[in-house]
């Protein structure tokens, strides 16, 4: 199937899912979970957190989607807009507990070992990846796990940000140059 086929297909899965047809919505979900996914992991560096996340994105899209407007745009970015601001509202949420945590057990921390699966999910690249990420600005780093973790296009990607598609190359460029001069490649 082409793009333009397979934009075609996914605007009457939403105008199906926008009229109340539960199974157009689950075809959307199997389309767009896993980019959604990746990118929010990417974003949170826990699986147990993304997939949570995820589901989350797509139970407040499904409770919105009699709202969702069609502007010619792809519908995974406006998955994306809702995943981003799941994920600041994840981590808005994660600071508020973790500073309330630190000041309960003030200096009270024992030393536990790592869970055997966050070991074996950190992998040396990924790892690099996660600190280049953590380099870039908040920005650059959104831009990039888009593109290439979300697999979206320029225009998707200024679409999700309310950004032009020159500001996301510039951020993207930049993003690269310092992740290249980071990692050293």
């Amino acid at each position: 199937m082409d793009t333009e086929e397979n934009k075609q297909d996914i605007d009457h899965l939403m105008r199906l899912a926008k009229a109340g047809d539960s199974d157009a919505f689950a075809q959307i979900y199997d389309r767009f979970f896993t980019p959604v996914y990746r990118y929010v992991y990417f974003r949170v560096k826990s699986k147990h957190e993304a997939e949570d996340i995820a589901q989350s994105v797509f139970l407040k899209a499904y409770e919105a989607i009699s709202r969702f407007e069609e502007q010619g745009k792809n519908p995974l970015a406006y998955f994306f807009t809702i995943a981003r601001n799941t994920v600041i509202n994840f981590w808005r949420k994660k600071k508020e507990i973790v500073t309330a945590e630190l000041e309960a057990v003030s200096g009270r921390i024992p030393d536990i070992a790592h869970d055997p699966n966050d070991l074996i999910d950190d992998h040396e690249s990924v790892r690099a990846i996660r600190v280049g990420l953590a380099s870039l600005t908040d920005e650059q780093a959104e831009v990039i796990s888009m593109k290439f973790i979300g697999e979206l296009s320029n225009k998707e990607i200024a679409e999700a940000l309310g950004k032009t598609e020159e500001a996301v190359r510039q951020l993207q460029s930049r993003g690269l140059r310092s992740l290249k001069e980071k990692l050293q490649i």
